[in-house]
């Protein structure tokens, strides 16, 4: 039972790494790397008995909150710059402004 969920997890943390490679959108560059990391937490925190696991798990997760909140704040900055405020994503009539 041990072994498959150590599996399970490293084969979701590599399709994670493998959807951050091919990324095209914010949404895509955001939800990979989620992927990635919370398996990652999980695998560094995989021997629950060990205290220095369990601390190293609880720092990398408080980490990892602070990076995504960090990451959607930049997106948030990005995405009106890029697209516009009231520009349609959907028409495919409408062209994006060069910066």
């Amino acid at each position: 039972m041990a072994i498959t969920e150590f599996l399970l997890f490293v084969l979701t943390t590599t399709l994670g790494g493998m959807f951050l490679c091919g990324a095209n959108d914010l949404i895509t560059i955001f939800v990979a790397p989620e992927c990635f990391s919370l398996c990652s937490y999980l695998l560094s925190g995989y021997t629950k008995k060990d205290v220095r696991s369990n601390e190293a798990t609880m720092k990398y997760l408080l980490m990892g909150g602070a990076r995504s909140s960090i990451l959607v704040h930049g997106f948030s900055c990005l995405y009106p710059r890029e697209f516009g405020a009231f520009q349609k994503l959907g028409d495919p009539t409408t062209k994006r402004q060069a910066a």
